[in-house]
Formats: structure tokens, C-alpha cells, sequence
């Protein structure tokens, strides 16, 4: 049958991602392709299904066999029903039972997980997370997704299909509103979404003063990662975003230090690109605002599997269904 081997998926609301990998967590062989979610739910799944026959081809090339299939999807998600319950970047698949569609379609177990929780499992495997007990993970993208391990392993509450719902927390009352109906989220606060809300504010208050991030919105080429180059090129408006966007997650971590009683975190996603604008306003904020805690007892770790993190954390998800199965099958 050939040397065993997963798929590992991340479906985002712009691209699919799904990869090749081996019991160790490197990865074999990439794909990706666009979501193309605007063409329905079932038009989506066969492109993915159609992707995933490819790389299991490639894998055979390899001489391995695939055996099962992880996948993170941003949102609520009923793992046990293998149901998309709820997806903001992917509304089509409000409802959609993909899992059980690629089960049928390709022959696999197909396990499935939020985005943001892959991103911890990921990185508790491979990545910045390892050989740490207990941490919180923040993942900074579109919106603000967050993960908690305890003990080494994932921690899912009462599984209700949410759980570390950090871009939720509110760090300030009188803040923004949040995409979730709530005013003054840590996501209103440190997001691609947030940043670019507050540069349209700025710009139709007549607040948004000349320079580079003025430049790129009159273009109408402004992207979070316009926002981060033009703190590079020294505009004070973009610095004053990511002066926001670590004081509030220092709000955050601080809060959830005290809480859980733990001193790690690990932050990812694209936004942490911009990790060197951010970092310092949110050691700052993360020591004025924890009390039982010294600066130096908090340790903020940058993610180290960057766009690979929810891949490989799916990966690892069917790497442990399918050893769960077989010691199940051995006991029997």
C-alpha cells in the first residue's frame, strides 16, 4: 500500500489549500487553488474534491498511500456531523455537510476543526507552541480567531462548536463596532478588517493626513499590508494603528493570563506579518494591564509555521484519527 500518508486542508474564503503529509509533519507536496465560494456550496466541494484526487495521485508518485483527510475551515463547525454550521468568509457553506460529502466522493475519513483551533494544533506539533504545557493562541487575519491548549492538547469547552473566541473578548466598551453586533472587540481593534475600517473612517472624517497610507487609499490599492508598509515608510497614521492594535491585544492576553492562570501565547495569521509595528505597543500594554504577573514572566511567541500553521494542524488531526482507529481495531 506504500508509505502512509494524509491530506492536510485549509479552506479559506479566498483560496483551498491541501497539502501532502508525512507522520512527522513535513510537508510533501502543496496545492492551491481559488475558493471560488460565490459559485455555491456543491461548486466549491467538487473543486476541493477534485484538488484532493490530485495530490493523492501526487503522493502515490511518491510511494505513499493516503489514508485520511484533516481539514480547518474558518467558523462553527460540527465536527461530528462534518457540517460548515456557520462561516463569515464562506457563507455559501452555511449548513453544508462537506464533510460527509468528501467522505463519500473520495473514500476517506475526513476529520474537521475551526481554522483557528488547526492553527493551534499546528503549531503544537511543529511549530512555536511545542514542548509548551499551556498556552493561548491568537491568529490575526480578516477578522481575530483564537485557540486555547491545556495540558498539550487542544481544549474545546463543552464542544458547542465554538471555543477561544478571543476576537470577542471586548477590551473597550466605547471602541468600534465589531462585524459580530458587539461594540469595542479585540477584533475591531486588530484585524486586516479593523485596519482598513479605520483608514475609510479617517478618510471620510477628513482625517486621513497626507503621506504614504493617503497615497495608496487615493489609488484605491490600500490592503492591510499597504497599511504596514506605510508604517515602514514612517506615516504616523498607519503607526497609530498598530500602536492600537497592540494595546489592545495586551488588553486581551493580560485578561487572559489572570483568568487561566498561564504565561504563554502564540500569534499568527497574515496580519502578524506586521509583527515588528505591533509587538512592542502590546508588551506594553500586556505589563500595565497584568497585575499578577511580571513583564518578564510573559512570553509572547510569534507563530512559526506561518500560512502552513492550519494545514498542518488538520494534518495532525487525521494523522491522530486514524491512530485512535487503529488502536480501537486492536482491542477489538
Amino acid at each position: 500500500m506504500g508509505e502512509p500518508m494524509v491530506l492536510g486542508i485549509d479552506l479559506g474564503g479566498t483560496h483551498m489549500r491541501v497539502a501532502v503529509v508525512d507522520s512527522n509533519g513535513e510537508i510533501l507536496r502543496l496545492g492551491k487553488i481559488h475558493s471560488n465560494i460565490h459559485l455555491g456550496a456543491r461548486q466549491a466541494c467538487l473543486r476541493l474534491i477534485s484538488e484532493c484526487r490530485m495530490l493523492m495521485d501526487e503522493a502515490r508518485s511518491l510511494g505513499g498511500s493516503v489514508f485520511g483527510i484533516g481539514m480547518g475551515v474558518a467558523g462553527k463547525i460540527d465536527r461530528h456531523r462534518g457540517e460548515v454550521v456557520f462561516s463569515p468568509n464562506l457563507p455559501a457553506m452555511n449548513g453544508y455537510l462537506l464533510g460527509i460529502e468528501l467522505e463519500k466522493s473520495l473514500g476517506l475519513p475526513v476529520v474537521m476543526e475551526n481554522d483557528a483551533n488547526a492553527f493551534g494544533i499546528g503549531e503544537n506539533w511543529v511549530g512555536s507552541g511545542r514542548g509548551i504545557a499551556n498556552w493561548v493562541g491568537v491568529t490575526l487575519g480578516t477578522g481575530v480567531g483564537g485557540c486555547l491548549v491545556f495540558g498539550g492538547e487542544l481544549w474545546r469547552g463543552d464542544d458547542l462548536g465554538f471555543v477561544g473566541e478571543i476576537g470577542h473578548m471586548i477590551v473597550d466598551p466605547q471602541g468600534p463596532s465589531c462585524a459580530c453586533g458587539l461594540q469595542g472587540c479585540l477584533e475591531a481593534h486588530s484585524s486586516a478588517g479593523s485596519l482598513m475600517r479605520a483608514v475609510e473612517k479617517a478618510a471620510t472624517d477628513g482625517l486621513l493626513s497626507r503621506g504614504p497610507l493617503h497615497d495608496r487609499w487615493v489609488k484605491g490599492a490600500l490592503t492591510a499590508e499597504g497599511v504596514y508598509l506605510s508604517a515602514k515608510e514612517g506615516d504616523l497614521g498607519a503607526r497609530r494603528l498598530f500602536h492600537r492594535m497592540g494595546w489592545a491585544l495586551g488588553i486581551a492576553l493580560a485578561g487572559l493570563f489572570t483568568v487561566l492562570g498561564i504565561r504563554h501565547a502564540v500569534i499568527g495569521g497574515g496580519v502578524s506579518a506586521a509583527w515588528d509595528e505591533f509587538i512592542g505597543p502590546l508588551r506594553s500594554s500586556l505589563a500595565e494591564h497584568s497585575s499578577f504577573l511580571a513583564s518578564e514572566e510573559m512570553m509572547v511567541l510569534r507563530g512559526a509555521l506561518g500560512d502552513n500553521a492550519a494545514l498542518l494542524g488538520a494534518a495532525k488531526l487525521a494523522w491522530k484519527s486514524l491512530c485512535e482507529k487503529e488502536a480501537t481495531s486492536e482491542i477489538l
